[in-house]
């Protein structure tokens, strides 16, 4: 009868403590204007010309309040202007195209698919003959003597209306500007392969070779049949020679031949197969380096894997700007999933590292971004605190503000409902082994 009193005043106390600590819990996790805040940095960035940034902000109240009628306005107005930009830098580049500024048309198709990713004809001239300028598959061409641009697309591909695709695919702007000992990169076609692409490269050298041996192998000479000679006059009778008077002796000279008679031709020299190898230059496939794998992964949006790759291309080659504009946008842009993923410190701790890339404007957006986070982590996990505690779930409760606890020590009533939780949960497990024995 004593422990049935006893465990009925404890549970009153607890009831007690409960409505102390909150009446109520919150209907949202959330705080209730945080989609109204972002609302009002998209129209601040979009007031600016900042449109992407815009996007993102209205984005992010779109994930608070899916169905909040002003984020979805401005969504769709800045998506209407995005798109319009990029079809704009996508005429640009046709131009550019039509000009043979292969660079600068790449430049306005690049511009295009940073306002509006998903734009098919910019994506298409950026991987023409379904080539994509990044792709690793190609084989590295030494130019020889009176090879052109023109000359390689007939060679590896059997047509020479494929020169651009080498000319776009080695960033050249002007693709009659070679010369010999130039090594262009010959990449894969749709059908094709590497192998395929060095078998034509050897059947090319062998008829090259070929033709060459046949133009320095010595010709043999002609064998002139002499025509028939005519008939000679009929010489006037010799007077007869007196019997005891000798005839002159002939001179011992050989008789000249009718046919001039031919030298025997030198014997050709044979060449060494080893000696041909050497001189012809034999095509590599390129391993590709960390940037280039860096640089497909960041195109496929798989940015945790792309980080590493990009700074050992910085160990290499630490005053590439592009690199470090990379590693920017890769821990910015894993920022921005994660927090869409709720994994609200793995995002704080992405916008930081991005910060260590980019000292300009870009970094006020990451200090707002780490911001937000912290709020919306220590809101979230005091909320549910609250929320488990008001269910008896004391466990729990303490789990959630102990995560609070651990980022901002000071917020709000933490502490104090720490300790009341910590509390009663070590009465009740004091209650329940004193049973036990």
């Amino acid at each position: 009868m004593k422990t049935k009193k006893n465990l009925f005043v404890i549970l009153l106390s607890l009831c007690l403590v409960a409505s102390c600590v909150s009446k109520q819990a919150p209907k949202k996790i959330e705080e209730p204007n945080l989609s109204e805040k972002y609302i009002q940095t998209g129209e601040s960035y979009e007031s600016q010309g900042r449109l992407q940034s815009a996007l993102e902000q209205y984005e992010l109240a779109l994930t608070v309040d899916v169905d909040n009628p002003s984020a979805l306005a401005h969504k769709k107005k800045v998506e209407a202007a995005l798109y319009e930009i990029a079809r704009q830098h996508y005429e640009k580049g046709l131009a550019l195209d039509e000009q043979g500024r292969y660079d600068a048309a790449r430049r306005q198709y690049l511009s295009a698919l940073q306002n509006w990713p998903e734009y098919t004809p910019a994506k298409e001239k950026l991987s023409p003959g379904g080539v994509s300028l990044n792709s690793k598959d190609y084989i590295l061409h030494t130019l020889l003597d009176g090879q052109s641009v023109s000359k390689l697309s007939l060679i590896y591909y059997g047509d020479l209306k494929y020169y651009p695709i080498i000319g776009k695919f080695n960033n050249m702007t002007d693709v009659t500007r070679v010369r010999a000992g130039d090594q262009l990169k010959i990449p894969v076609l749709s059908g094709l392969t590497v192998e395929d692409l060095q078998t034509r490269y050897n059947a090319y050298m062998k008829e090259r070779q070929e033709k060459r041996e046949q133009q320095t192998a010595p010709s043999k000479p002609e064998v002139v049949v002499p025509a028939e000679p005519e008939a000679l006059p009929q010489e006037p009778d010799q007077p007869e020679v007196p019997e005891n008077i000798q005839a002159p002796e002939q001179p011992d000279v050989t008789e000249p031949s009718d046919v001039t008679e031919i030298a025997e031709p030198p014997k050709e020299t044979e060449v060494a197969p080893a000696d041909v190898e050497e001189s012809t230059p034999v095509p590599q496939v390129k391993t590709p380096t960390d940037y280039d794998q860096a640089m497909t992964l960041f195109q496929q949006k798989k940015y945790g894997r792309a980080i590493p790759l990009f700074k050992k291309a910085q160990a290499e080659d630490p005053d590439n700007a592009q690199i470090n504009a990379n590693l920017f946008e890769s821990y910015f842009q894993q920022g921005l999933i994660q927090f869409k993923k709720e994994h609200y410190l793995d995002a704080r701790q992405s916008f930081s590292s991005a910060m260590q890339y980019n000292n300009d404007d870009a970094c006020n957006q990451c200090r707002t971004y780490i911001k937000t986070c912290e709020d919306t982590y220590k809101e979230k996990h005091y909320n549910l605190g609250i929320h488990y505690f008001g269910k008896e779930q004391l466990k729990r409760a303490i789990s959630e503000w102990e995560q609070v606890e651990e980022v901002d020590p000071g917020y709000k009533d933490v502490q104090s409902n720490l300790k009341k939780a910590r509390t009663l949960y070590e009465r009740l497990e004091s209650i329940k082994q004193s049973n036990t024995k």
